[in-house]
């Protein structure tokens, strides 16, 4: 796992190594640039020295010698020995040569016996010997050229030195640097370390939210979004909780009529009486069964749960093929299906479409009166595609309307064997095709009038 501290210390000392770099670098340059004008100044005085003297002599700092071809009318001048420290850095820095016409008349110890540069008055750079000199040319008042040059590579090695300087600290600065970035660091993530120790002691039947009041502000939007999800896991798990209880209470009424009436067969002398209680007890597990079926539906459906697996299907044709199955049913009551609609093609999982369906249908045949009639029509929109499904039961009071799709919710005077569960299905698959689910009365104010409306494929 990467550290944060390892990553931010790693940032900071790249950063500070490459600013400090760049620092040397820049002052490299900077340094090479006022080295040379400093250098160049110093040749043009060394030059001008000379000619003030008449080129007879070399300047204090400068070892010159007579050149073999000094012949004029009195013999030329050594210059005095100049001090061992001048001499010294003489014969590093500076060379001279005087020159009268072709002839060398005088020059430096450094200085070769050819010209310094080709070039007579002036700065010029010049490659003698594979070493680069820079040179400064200038006539005296005798038309004698006097040439003072220096190497290339003493003003490289001072701007270097300079670089150097800038840059030896750094090998004691950057560990010591890191050394502190690494310990600010550990100080300035211990917030961090708080809400890391307050989420580890939060109980798993209790979640509360963190305390934000002494966070960073850098950490809040964390810790917004942990106390977001702490909340609606907290949410998740109280209505998991409910639902639990609710379906136990659900289950435990069926089995424990299941048994009263299995033990009234049992008991039973009358063959008629027997037949009763044994038929009762298979309405209990067919109930019981319904049950477990719309638990596990409901399971299915959860978030997370699974993906929709869309494709173009026919509402039309679904809703046909589902009251087809529901037609002994319907028969064996004398309830009327009728099915008006046109061809409607909506973007759905089919399975998922089919329980929607079976949930609403079986509801309206099921709390649908003996002679009833229940009815379905599918048509076009231009939000999409509708589905109505109409009975004539009982239907829903108006105040319980807004309750009717809650888990295990059964209105007040319902009868029949429903657990309250069909609509709850019914609700969630509209959510997760992204549709409308609206109910109200039927026809005339009776029975139920469920609407759902899909999204254009």
């Amino acid at each position: 796992m990467r550290s944060l501290r390892a990553r931010l210390l790693t940032l900071l000392a790249g950063t500070l190594l490459a600013a400090w770099t760049a620092t040397a670098l820049f002052t490299y340059f900077d340094a090479r640039r006022e080295i040379d004008a400093m250098l160049d100044a110093h040749l043009a005085q060394s030059a001008s020295m000379l000619v003030g003297r008449g080129g007879r002599e070399a300047p204090a700092g400068l070892v010159a010698r007579a050149g073999p071809d000094v012949q004029r009318d009195r013999e030329p001048q050594t210059p005095a020995p100049p001090a061992p420290d001048t001499l010294s850095t003489a014969k590093r820095t500076v060379a001279f040569q005087v020159w009268e016409g072709q002839a060398l008349r005088l020059r430096s110890a450094d200085a070769p016996a050819t010209p310094l540069s080709d070039t007579a008055e002036g700065f010029s750079d010049s490659l003698i010997g594979g070493n680069r000199w820079r040179v400064f040319g200038r006539r005296d008042a005798q038309d004698r050229l006097v040439q003072v040059g220096e190497r290339h590579a003493l003003r490289e090695e001072l701007a270097r030195s300079v670089a150097r300087h800038l840059l030896h600290p750094l090998a004691v600065a950057l560990p010591a640097l890191a050394l502190l970035i690494w310990l600010a660091i550990g100080w300035g993530l211990r917030p961090l370390h708080r809400i890391a120790r307050e989420v580890a002691g939060q109980a798993p039947d209790k979640l509360a939210p963190l305390d934000a009041s002494a966070a960073p502000r850098e950490a809040a939007p964390l810790l917004h979004s942990l106390n977001t999800l702490l909340a609606r896991v907290s949410a998740s798990m109280d209505k998991e909780r409910r639902f639990t209880a609710d379906a136990a209470h659900e289950l435990r009424t069926p089995l424990a009529a299941v048994k009263t009436q299995l033990q009234v067969a049992m008991g039973a002398r009358d063959p008629e009486q027997r037949e009763r209680a044994l038929s009762q007890a298979l309405a209990g597990i067919d109930r019981s069964t319904r049950l477990v079926e719309q638990l596990l539906a409901l399971a299915r459906l959860e978030p997370g749960a699974g993906v929709l697996h869309r494709r173009q299907v026919r509402l039309d044709e679904a809703a046909a093929a589902c009251l087809a199955d529901l037609a002994p049913k319907a028969a064996a009551r004398r309830i009327d299906l009728a099915l008006d609609g046109s061809a409607v093609t909506i973007a759905a999982d089919p399975v998922l479409l089919e329980a929607l369906l079976r949930n609403l249908l079986d509801n309206a045949v099921r709390y649908s009166p003996d002679g009833g009639a229940v009815s379905v029509h599918t048509q076009s929109r231009d939000a999409g595609a509708e589905l109505v499904v109409e009975d004539t039961g009982p239907g829903i009071p108006p105040e319980a309307l807004q309750r009717a799709t809650e888990r295990f919710y059964r209105g007040p005077g319902s009868t029949g064997a429903g657990s309250g569960l069909g609509l709850s299905i019914v609700e969630r698959i509209v959510q997760l095709h992204d549709g409308a689910l609206r109910l109200g009365p039927g026809a005339g104010g009776r029975g139920l009038r469920v609407e759902v409306t899909f999204p254009p494929p």
